[in-house]
């Protein structure tokens, strides 16, 4: 254990930051990066400390019950974290996110491991090849005699995906423009950690063909949210969002051009926030440290 972050919100009291950076020092730890903020005293409290822990005391499977005793005396909530995560790309036919994640994590962009692939078609597949990462298709298979086909066999076909994340210990799992809605047995088997990139600037142009309903409407800019996914259908705890210039020039080819590039852009910064452990999600909304 080289690094270890620590994650912590709470009511605002006298003394947090005392009694943290004092654990730290005690046990041989040396704060690199320390960003706090405050909602007001008696209101809320939020802090991200990275440690180096070259020399720090303590095990890594001790550190819960170490910090306890001080998380108990200011009823804090709070999150060690001291391992590359291991990530899943959910994709479904457009490539665009896909190479772009691939590749910021080729260059070093974005530290994560990704030790699969999964898709509902088999369009993609050449990618994690180019890649050298596994691929794994899972269809959605339907029984033409039975009428409730459709979502059954989105279960079933969802439930083999969550059991193969879970022999693979996957924490964190990218909707690289996975064009399926999740149902809840998916959203409540990786809370907060399921992250989706929308192809249009939430909550507006919310549903199918945002870039259509904005050049119907006259935009003058459009955009793309980066957010964790929940059973509210694209309303769930937004993490990143951009936006680029429109003009009466712009088509509907261009609309869409451009917006996957704010897409690609977003989806990035949303999964290296979280890979970094720099996001609290407090009261339905993100708090994202720099």
């Amino acid at each position: 254990m080289n690094k270890f972050t620590l994650l912590i919100d709470c009511h605002d009291q006298k003394g947090i930051v005392n009694a943290v950076s004092g654990f730290i020092s005690e046990n041989g730890g040396n704060i690199i990066d320390s960003q706090q903020y405050s909602l007001g005293l008696s209101a809320h409290f939020f802090m991200r400390v990275l440690v180096d822990a070259s020399e720090f005391k303590i095990k890594t499977e001790d550190l819960d019950a170490a910090f306890s005793n001080i998380a108990d005396k200011f009823s804090m909530s709070f999150k060690f974290s001291h391992h590359t995560k291991r990530m899943a790309i959910l994709v479904s036919k457009y490539d665009h996110c896909l190479y772009d994640l691939l590749l910021r994590k080729q260059y070093g962009e974005i530290n994560v491991e990704v030790p699969i692939i999964i898709s509902n078609h088999l369009d993609l597949k050449h990618v994690a090849t180019a890649f050298n990462i596994p691929f794994e298709y899972y269809p959605i298979e339907r029984d033409e005699y039975d009428t409730n086909s459709h979502y059954d066999s989105k279960l079933r076909q969802e439930q083999r995906i969550i059991n193969r994340l879970k022999e693979l210990n996957i924490e964190l799992v990218a909707l690289a423009r996975y064009m399926q809605i999740l149902t809840p047995q998916f959203i409540n088997a990786y809370p907060f950690k399921i992250i989706n990139v929308h192809h249009g600037f939430l909550p507006s142009f919310k549903g199918a063909r945002p870039y259509h309903q904005a050049f119907e409407k006259g935009v003058k800019i459009i955009g793309a949210t980066a957010h964790y996914a929940t059973e509210d259908l694209d309303m769930g705890p937004i993490i990143e969002q951009g936006v680029i210039s429109i003009d009466h020039r712009d088509t509907v080819e261009d609309y869409i051009s451009k917006g996957r590039d704010i897409e690609k852009q977003v989806l990035a910064k949303a999964i290296k926030a979280h890979a970094e452990d720099k996001i609290i999600v407090h009261e339905g909304k993100t708090l994202v440290f720099d």
